[in-house]
Parts: structure tokens; C-alpha cells; sequence
């Protein structure tokens, strides 16, 4: 039996450059964030996403369910990963009055405590491995393409 390959069956060169450095840059930075984090401030990236998720939060308190779907996480991964932070003091969990099935995810003093001190080094990182190296000009034009995507619109540079 003999298979055909249609054009649409590999990516091409561009496209292949594209998403290659879009994985490899998000993993390194990833990484290093990581690493600079935990060693710092004794918190992993995923922990820092939540606990500023939170802060930005009204009242810094999300619906455990909003929290997943914000940091891109499971419900039983960010169930685990509250729990972690709870147990460090840095989470308080409670139970939604008007939905008793529902818990609520709530930032701490020493959670809040905790981001200002990791913040610094979060943006270092961010700033050493994608700001710093761009110029003003690329980084807003990364910026408009980041949310064309994001959105869906069509990008009107290059």
C-alpha cells in the first residue's frame, strides 16, 4: 500500500522555526525561573503563578476552579499545589458560603510576604532571558504578536 504525502502533513521551515523557538525559549526561561525561585525563596515557578494569581485576584481570593483555569493547571494539580502552599502558610482554603461544594483560594499575609520578597528575582530573570535583550521597539512588537495570538486577531506588523 502506498502513502501520499500532502504539503499540510509537515510544517514548514517557518513554521517549524517558530513553534521550535517558541518551545525552547518558554522551557528555558521556565527553568530558570524555576531554579532562581526555589533556590532564593524556597517557592517553584507553578507556586509563584499562583500566589501572584492571587494577589491580582479581587480580594485575593479566587474560586479554587477560577484559580485552575487561570494558572493553567488541572483542578486536582492546583488542588495539590494549594494544599503545598497552604500547609507553608502562604494559601488559606475556605469554604463558599453561597456553595458549599465550592472552596475558595485565599492569599495570606505571609503568602503575600512571600511574592514581594520572590518578585525581584522572578523579574530579574524575565528581564536577563527576554527584556533586556530586546529593544524597545521588539518588545512591543513581541508584545503585539504575543496577543494577536492570544486573541485571535490579525497582527498588523511585518
Amino acid at each position: 500500500m502506498s502513502s501520499t504525502n500532502s504539503p499540510d502533513d509537515y510544517l514548514t521551515d517557518a513554521e517549524i522555526r517558530a513553534w521550535g523557538g517558541a518551545l525552547l525559549f518558554t522551557t528555558a526561561v521556565l527553568r530558570a525561573l524555576d531554579e532562581a525561585l526555589v533556590a532564593a525563596h524556597r517557592i517553584s515557578v507553578k507556586e509563584f503563578d499562583v500566589l501572584i494569581t492571587l494577589f491580582n485576584a479581587p480580594s485575593n481570593r479566587l474560586r479554587m476552579t477560577e484559580l485552575a483555569e487561570r494558572v493553567v493547571l488541572t483542578p486536582s494539580g492546583v488542588t495539590y499545589l494549594v494544599t503545598r502552599l497552604e500547609r507553608d502558610g502562604l494559601v488559606n482554603r475556605s469554604v463558599d458560603d453561597a456553595d458549599r461544594r465550592s472552596f475558595f483560594a485565599t492569599l495570606t499575609r505571609a503568602g503575600h510576604r512571600r511574592l514581594r520578597e520572590s518578585r525581584r528575582t522572578h523579574n530579574d530573570v524575565v528581564r536577563a532571558h527576554l527584556t533586556r535583550r530586546l529593544t524597545a521597539s521588539q518588545l512591543a512588537t513581541l508584545g503585539a504578536l504575543w496577543e494577536a495570538l492570544r486573541t485571535g486577531e490579525v497582527c498588523g506588523t511585518g
